[in-house]
């Protein structure tokens, strides 16, 4: 698989030894070239060597035969102009850089050279044309680095700015696209960035770097099957391209082929590079697979590899049953003090510390560590929540629904579980999926791009959702429906239900009732202190953005109940609420209220859920593979001193529970 791979960082050392070694390096390049007659790039650095050694003319003849196989090859053809040009064949070397800025407008240096070539053949009209996207080009160029640079240092906003004036200059341009696209994503607009690129490929649908982007965007907005078929087009083009491996990986694994995800994490961590990356991608499904004992194995050999990869802190911080030695917790607190970690590597090692230092009980220092990690990632990853309730609110009602029935699929396959996140959606899938009947399958995002497709219908663009809905004919109704089922299919089991636990859905449960009139919903619920301190303490990457501050933790709970509330009152009797407490504390009674609510009989594996084999790649993966204990359920109090911008919050919609 990374044979190609291989090549191309051979290749890269030999490019590297050219100048000072070109007599050796043109011998081993020959011996790469008996094997491989056909490649480019050793084709290129054969005529480098033979120009560099004093043979022009063998490598004129090596461009020659460069061009002639690639035609789009344009780093050959302008080396190739240079030898012309110092053979007095003006005019050829004119035609191939006029070839060359043609195929590839944006290299301002390609015009420069152009420039020279056109004034010694005494073409001042031309010359002057070519100075002119000389300078334009480069200008751009510079713009262009700018809105890179911003966009790598975090400063969206800015990054956005400038690619906006830039695309004002040159519609269309692909460079700008990309960014833009990049924006996309880093902000969760997944649809856009996929579609900025769709859009991109249409024109340029060779560039495998850009076809690389297509695919890390699909995966980023969890459409794994699409950006498996993108990794076959990268490895088609351009087998060399060592990241669509790793894409490849991550699509396999959420799509639960873990074997074969493993396989492809096991080829990569032999290589120079991506050793640490690849053993912690291993150590994760190992970890959804249930092999603890083993991911930390992968995570501690990941630990020996510099730079130290602080990722693998996080991940064994992450497993419950796992404790940090003293050994362990002093090398983490000196490398969060050194001061030359990455920002992202500050910030997953000052949670693996808050962790680490909450199984020791000191619990100050432990705080202290959280809350410097959650400033730190909303500074990195800034966002701002605003609540959509009054919108939902006043377009959803219940005379909405009985208008509405009808509309929609009649599957009663679907069931939602929704919540907020670390409250027992993880658990309640468990239980749920232990019945022979129904099918766990991930926490899927498609409702959540159809809702944003609605939001972008109509004329004025984005805002539209919920109303764009009143618009849909019933067929398109029916449709989106049948998109959602379509795109669960490949990850059922033949039972007759699944399970769709994505949290956030409660925000959409007014579509989904609307696709999915005979749709289950479960409401899991725990103490807000406690599903609080849980989201908070944790580290989610880009989701739950409204997790890394206390206050904004709170309003979003506010919302959750308030959102809720309106739920239960516009669709009475049709979403059944379970408390963790309950689930803890009487499993039976509990389990028995859930499946009599979805119409599915008793089934014994539904209580005894820890002994259900299946694949977990959620935070809770561990937890729900044992017994339930209660100790957990008061862990908050540990911190209740720290806590107090979020029970103030709480405290403004209603008192919280149990305070």
């Amino acid at each position: 698989m990374l044979e190609a791979y291989r090549t191309h960082k051979l290749l890269d050392a030999l490019e590297a030894r050219l100048d000072n070694e070109a007599a050796e390096v043109l011998a081993e390049v020959r011996d790469l070239l008996d094997d491989q007659p056909a490649n480019e790039r050793a084709l290129l650095i054969l005529a480098r060597c033979q120009a560099h050694c004093g043979d022009p003319g063998a490598a004129k003849q090596t461009y020659e035969t460069l061009v002639e196989q690639a035609p789009d090859h344009v780093d050959a053809k302008c080396e190739l102009a240079r030898l012309l040009y110092a053979e007095n064949d003006v005019s050829a070397a004119i035609s191939l850089l006029q070839e060359a800025t043609k195929q590839a407008p944006e290299l301002a240096d390609n015009w420069k050279l152009l420039a020279g070539y056109l004034h010694d053949d005494g073409q001042s009209e031309a010359e002057k044309n070519a100075l002119s996207q000389y300078e334009m080009i480069r200008s751009f160029n510079e713009g262009l680095l700018a809105a890179q640079t911003a966009f790598a240092n975090g400063e969206i906003q800015k990054a956005n700015r400038l690619c906006r004036h830039l695309l004002q200059k040159v519609p269309g341009e692909i460079r700008t696209l990309r960014v833009l696209a990049g924006i996309a994503t880093r902000l969760r607009y997944y649809e856009d960035g996929i579609s900025i690129l769709d859009r991109c490929l249409q024109s340029r649908p060779y560039d495998p770097a850009l076809r690389l982007n297509y695919a890390q965007a699909l995966l980023a907005g969890k459409k794994f099957r699409e950006a498996l078929v993108q990794c076959d087009h990268v490895t088609d083009l351009a087998p060399e391209t060592v990241d669509i491996y790793q894409v490849q990986a991550e699509a396999l694994y959420n799509l639960g082929q873990y074997e074969d995800a493993m396989a492809i994490f096991q080829e990569l961590s032999t290589l120079e590079g991506k050793r640490a990356p690849s053993l912690v991608s291993l150590g994760k499904v190992a970890t959804t697979v249930g092999e603890t004992k083993r991911a930390i194995e992968y995570f501690r050999q990941a630990l020996e590899e510099r730079p130290v990869p602080c990722q693998a802190y996080w991940e064994l911080a992450s497993l419950k049953t796992y404790r940090f030695s003293a050994t362990e917790i002093d090398r983490m607190e000196r490398l969060s003090e050194a001061g030359d970690l990455s920002e992202m590597d500050g910030i997953l090692i000052r949670y693996a510390l808050g962790r680490a230092l909450e199984d020791e009980a000191r619990y100050a220092d432990s705080f202290g560590h959280i809350e410097a990690a959650n400033t730190a990632y909303a500074r990195y990853q800034p966002s701002r929540y605003e609540s959509r309730n009054d919108a939902l609110k006043s377009f959803f009602t219940a005379d909405y629904f009985s208008a509405s029935r009808g509309r929609g699929s009649d599957s009663t396959a679907p069931v939602f579980v929704v919540g907020m996140p670390r409250s027992g959606s993880t658990l309640v899938e468990q239980i749920l999926s232990a019945h022979s009947e129904v099918d766990a399958t991930a926490e899927l995002t498609e409702i959540v791009s159809i809702a944003r497709e609605l939001d972008g219908q109509g004329r004025d663009g984005k805002g539209q959702y919920p109303e764009s809905l009143a618009r849909l004919e019933d067929r398109q109704v029916q449709d989106y429906a049948q998109r959602y089922l379509d795109f669960v299919l490949p990850l059922r089991t033949g039972g007759e239900f699944f399970i769709d636990k994505t949290p956030g859905n409660f925000h959409h449960l007014g579509l989904i009732k609307t696709m999915f009139p005979r749709a289950k919903i479960v409401d899991i619920r725990r103490h807000p202190m406690a599903s609080g301190w849980s989201l908070y303490k944790h580290f989610f990457a880009d989701s739950f953005q409204f997790s890394y501050d206390l206050e904004t933790l709170g309003r979003y709970f506010n919302d959750y109940l308030d959102l809720m509330d309106h739920w239960h009152s516009a669709l009475p009797g049709q979403i059944l609420t379970l408390h963790y407490e309950d689930l803890v504390n009487d499993l039976p009674a509990a389990v028995d209220s859930l499946l009599k609510y979805c119409s599915l009989p008793f089934e014994q594996g539904c209580v005894d859920f820890h002994q259900n084999p299946r694949a977990v790649a959620t935070p809770s993966s561990e937890q729900v593979r044992s017994p339930l204990y209660s100790s957990a359920l008061e862990h908050w109090k540990n911190y209740e001193a720290f806590l107090g911008p979020l029970r103030r919050v709480l405290d403004q919609r209603q008192p919280a529970p149990g305070g």
